[in-house]
């Protein structure tokens, strides 16, 4: 299998009459005599969809697709579904692309289609760069999502994990492209394919028919649209079905699906419980938010700019690709948010400069090695740098253009907004017990079957979590008014620490990192320390904030030892040990037994200080693990994620 984060070659198009076409399998996009009709008679009409959305209860309507392409495909299905579903349920698509159009060419194909301006206007804000991988959007304050799967099919579908209800079979004919159609799709459509999940296709390829019906589904010829005579679409006749990606070890096998009318409740309302809350609500579960401070985002989800963007090296790891998809997820959710709500950030790029011969050479190195494309990140000069950044920098780096700034208290406050959300300050939990088949939460007078804790360090005052590797360090930001001198910023810079542009008048730098300490007094000697590094960084503008009063704010990063959130099914920490303590003797030994959890209890902590890309990536994956939804990550990410992962290297080392 290929790196899952690298360069794709995007799609070669020729046009005629406004209708793109592939220049490297010789075959349209969409059908010239009516591209919206032929989607409603192929794909929405012998799937019975219009049905079927309007019977949607339960987990999230899953629909997968084996070619995004325009993405008229998806925004079809978007507009049936929030026609015809209950406005409580979620329609999550799922679609491959091995050959994204660009930005510009997909906005030229769509505006073809002005009854589907707004889903194109959400779509066209939120498309993912070029690089290989899943990425998970927002639409439509989270009534739908969309995972893109850029890559081949082939590699990226089993990565997935994920209960398909409908197939899309897209993509070009099988005699213009006869690589993508092959038993091994088959048989990965078969693996993630409910009993009784149906599938609609263009064609009625022999290969295809045969294929689709070994694997299980039935299969029937139906007239075809305009002049194709026929084409194909089935029912999946097989059960029971496991559609967990083979690869994944039985340990990190995601918990059974919940199916409960109850509140779920979340403890902590920073980004992390914030955006956990928001996706289960959007998903239609009612969520209890349990926060022990007076409002939202009062610790470390509180400085009131954050920057937005991925430090990526310059050979993708999967780190690295986690940190981009969540780069993407939250640029995706700030796109949707911004557009009542200018006031939470904005996407006007991050300079990451060379200030040291270490920092240049590693930038070079990220240059030279082309592993992502320049609208994603480019090398600048000093000059252009500066140009960039509205004041004189000193140094060239590195430029993300798409990256940029959120106001993290701000996103708390609007995400926790939902409707469904209902929110308990002053509320402190002091003990987790689970009595009964419930989770009783100490103090505060509340109890569930399900419980998701988000309160970074603080989680390990639970019995239950208490052997999570979680650790405090302390960070003090700084704000002083923009100087009347200069040029206000107009890009987040970042050096050895971050300045964004001024918001209402003020910015706000940073930040110190201190270890065992607990102080949570704003200090001088830390505003020193910002105010020094960031006059390395844009001397001008740090000499001039020197003269300037400052305001602080000091907060405790949660922070883990391998710096990747902890975020999944709680283990039971005994049992666990127990169950795979052949480990210690040998890594392969074939163990049948499934991971025993804490049953209803889930952690989204350990963000450090990306807890704006990690964090609503994990809320998104912590609802999915709840009801049963696709995982919005692939699944080697979210195996790097799991909190259960320190126990598997620890069996494995001898040292538990």
């Amino acid at each position: 299998m290929s790196d899952p984060q690298s360069p794709l070659q995007q799609a070669d198009l020729e046009w005629q009459d406004g209708v793109p076409s592939s220049t490297l399998f010789d075959d349209i996009y969409f059908n010239r005599a009516g591209g919206v009709a032929e989607t409603r008679h192929v794909f929405l009409n012998a799937n019975a969809l219009e049905q079927r959305f309007s019977e949607a209860s339960g987990a999230p309507f899953v629909v997968a697709e084996t070619g995004f392409g325009t993405g008229l495909n998806f925004l079809c299905c978007r507009a049936l579904w929030l026609q015809q579903a209950p406005a409580e349920q979620q329609l999550h698509y799922i679609s491959c692309e091995k050959y994204p159009l660009s930005a510009a060419d997909l906005r030229q194909a769509l505006s073809n289609f002005s009854e589907f301006s707004d889903g194109a206007k959400q779509l066209l804000k939120s498309y993912p760069q070029p690089v290989a991988g899943a990425y998970t959007l927002v639409f439509d304050a989270g009534r739908i999502l969309l995972t893109l799967l850029f890559g081949d099919a082939l590699e990226t579908l089993p990565r997935l994990d994920a209960r398909v209800d409908t197939w899309f079979l897209d993509g070009f004919a099988p005699a213009r492209n006869p690589e993508l159609w092959n038993e091994q799709l088959f048989s990965e459509i078969a693996r993630l394919s409910r009993p009784g999940s149906t599938f609609a296709t263009f064609t009625a390829a022999g290969v295809v028919r045969r294929g689709l019906q070994e694997v299980g589904f039935e299969v029937i010829k139906r007239p075809g649209f305009g002049r194709k005579r026929e084409m194909l679409s089935g029912r999946m006749t097989l059960a029971p079905f496991d559609a967990t990606p083979a690869d994944t070890p039985i340990w990190f096998q995601r918990p059974a699906a919940a199916i409960t009318d109850e509140p779920i409740v979340v403890i902590g309302a920073g980004i992390a419980g914030a955006s956990t809350a928001y996706a289960l609500a959007s998903q239609g579960y009612r969520v209890i938010v349990l926060e022990r401070h007076a409002a939202p985002a009062m610790e470390g989800s509180g400085n009131p700019q954050g920057a937005l963007y991925a430090k990526l090296p310059a050979s993708p790891t999967l780190h690295s690709h986690f940190h981009l998809s969540g780069l993407i997820h939250t640029s995706a959710l700030l796109a949707t948010l911004r557009e009542e709500h200018p006031e939470l950030g904005q996407c006007c790029g991050v300079l990451q400069l060379a200030l040291t011969d270490k920092e240049a050479e590693r930038q070079q190195q990220v240059i030279e090695q082309a592993a992502y494309p320049d609208s994603l990140v480019r090398a600048v000069d000093a000059a252009t740098a500066s140009e960039l950044a509205g004041v004189t920098t000193g140094e060239g780096g590195l430029f993300f253009p798409t990256a940029g700034w959120i106001a993290p208290a701000r996103l708390c406050e609007l995400l926790l907004s939902h409707p469904n959300i209902e929110c308990h300050y002053n509320t402190p939990v002091e003990t987790l017990e689970r009595r009964s088949g419930r989770w009783h939460l100490g103090n505060s007078g509340f109890s569930s079957e399900q419980v998701v804790v988000c309160c970074a360090s603080q989680a390990v005052r639970f019995d239950p979590l208490s052997q999570l590797p979680l650790k405090p360090i302390r960070g003090q930001t700084s704000q002083a008014s923009a100087p009347a001198g200069l040029p206000p910023l107009k890009t987040v810079v970042c050096g050895e620490g971050y300045i964004s542009p001024p918001l209402n008048g003020e910015y706000c730098f940073g930040a110190s990192f201190v270890l065992h300490d607990s102080n949570d007094q704003v200090r001088q000697e830390e505003h020193q320390h910002n105010l020094d590094i960031l006059q390395r960084t844009l001397p001008k503008l740090g000499q001039a904030l020197q003269q300037q009063s400052l305001e602080g704010k000091v907060a405790f990063r949660c922070s883990t030892p391998d710096y990747l959130p902890l975020a999944g099914a709680v283990a039971d920490h005994d049992a666990f040990i127990e169950t795979y303590a052949k480990l210690r003797d040998d890594a392969r030994w074939p163990f049948t037994a499934r991971p025993p959890l804490q049953r209803g209890l889930f952690v989204n902590v350990g963000h450090g200080s990306k807890g704006l890309l990690s964090g609503p990536i994990c809320g998104q994956l912590i609802a999915a693990l709840i009801s049963g939804a696709p995982l919005p990550l692939a699944a080697d990410q979210v195996r790097i994620l799991n909190p259960a992962r320190f126990m598997v290297k620890n069996l494995i080392r001898k040292t538990l």
